[in-house]
């Protein structure tokens, strides 16, 4: 099968590139077209991705996304100018919003058959303005497939954003598949872990600092616990976005700040750790829920946003409310009681985002979309 990803940011993320490559190993002959503002620059550890499966253009500019139609009619045309569409068999959009109404005009103009991925920005961002919940119909009326990363954004899109009359149809062609991990991840699997003292724990948060993901709160929560009698040390990697959050969290003796590591620095730093913290405000799935499992930490996730729903809450951690720091605290002192069978179950069930499995289920939706595009 020959596929076509659109991305628009396909160059700051490994997960499309791990997705494209293990899709070819069954046989599926995978491209992308990357498209991007002016002037956007490509990070050194991405560079090594952008080579000939990929095309990647400069569309449009920053201010085109207050004129929603016209971004998508250059990315349109801009496509149809580096590929002949016609020669694949389906196109996958990996955002609802930016490329799934590039991937509508495809099919208009071209009859091929297309899927979209359903993200954090397109219900967090693009459907609290109402012109874009007819949009969205549109684009999954029409889709011959639509695909979640995880069971909680199906049901708040199926439930809050789609047309009564289109629920049922919408509902029977969308599956839920999440993403995987780098193989380095699996291939570097910890023993569950266990605590000598459940008054003592090191709790790890990886990944920018900035508003979304929501640290302040942990620090209130581990506040609460310190209130209790814990024993907390909280340890934070990652590149600051916001300066101001950065210096406020720097001013709590609990907090150690470490900036960028790479993952084999990083996995060390897991190690060392014993509870994984993202209680982030939104979130399209969080790969380092997965990464930590590996390591044998429990994960405190966002309920309602991405990585919930995955698995019941009690099995790898606990999804939270994520401005309710009591709420948080609570669930921490779960994970210590019952510590040690949740560490064991979160390196079980890791193996959930092995890429071999990924790409196979994602190869049946593809087949599977194509065979509901012919009954049409």
């Amino acid at each position: 099968m020959k596929i076509l990803y659109l991305c628009t940011f396909y160059h700051r993320a490994m997960i499309f590139r791990d997705s494209m490559n293990y899709l070819m190993k069954l046989g599926h002959e995978v491209k992308a077209f990357n498209a991007v503002s002016y002037n956007t620059k490509i990070d050194d550890k991405y560079k090594n991705i952008m080579d000939e499966l990929v095309i990647h253009q400069e569309c449009f500019t920053k201010w085109d996304r207050f004129l929603y139609h016209l971004k998508q009619r250059k990315i349109f045309n801009k496509l149809v100018s580096s590929y002949q569409v016609e020669n694949f068999d389906i196109i996958h959009s990996h955002t609802l919003f930016n490329g799934g109404y590039v991937a509508y005009l495809v099919k208009k103009h071209f009859g091929v058959p297309y899927v979209v991925s359903v993200r954090n920005t397109d219900i967090n961002v693009f459907l609290r303005l109402p012109i874009f919940v007819n949009i969205a119909n549109r684009i999954v009326k029409d889709a011959s497939g639509v695909l979640f990363l995880s069971g909680s954004y199906k049901e708040k899109f199926l439930n809050k954003y789609v047309k009564s009359d289109l629920r049922k149809d919408i509902e029977n062609k969308s599956v839920v598949i999440s993403n995987g991990l780098e193989s380095f991840w699996l291939s570097n699997k910890s023993q569950p872990k266990r605590l000598s003292d459940k008054k003592s724990v090191n709790l790890l948060y990886v990944g920018n600092i900035d508003k979304n993901k929501n640290i302040t709160t942990s620090i209130q929560a581990i506040k609460i616990l310190i209130e209790k009698g814990y024993k907390v040390k909280f340890t934070i990697v990652g590149q600051a976005t916001d300066k101001n959050i950065l210096n406020n969290i720097k001013k709590e003796e609990f907090v150690e700040v470490i900036d960028f590591l790479t993952k084999e620095e990083l996995i060390k730093v897991f190690r060392a750790n014993d509870i994984f913290i993202m209680p982030s405000i939104f979130e399209t799935f969080g790969r380092v829920y997965a990464e930590s499992m590996t390591q044998g930490l429990p994960v405190i996730y966002t309920k309602g946003q991405g990585f919930d729903g995955i698995f019941e809450d009690g099995i790898v951690g606990y999804g939270v409310p994520s401005k309710d720091a009591k709420y948080i605290s609570d669930c921490i002192i779960k994970i210590l009681e019952d510590y040690t069978n949740i560490s064991e179950r979160c390196i079980d069930e890791c193996e959930k985002f092995d890429w071999n499995y990924i790409a196979e289920s994602l190869s049946r939706f593809y087949f599977k979309s194509l065979n509901s595009q012919d009954d049409q």
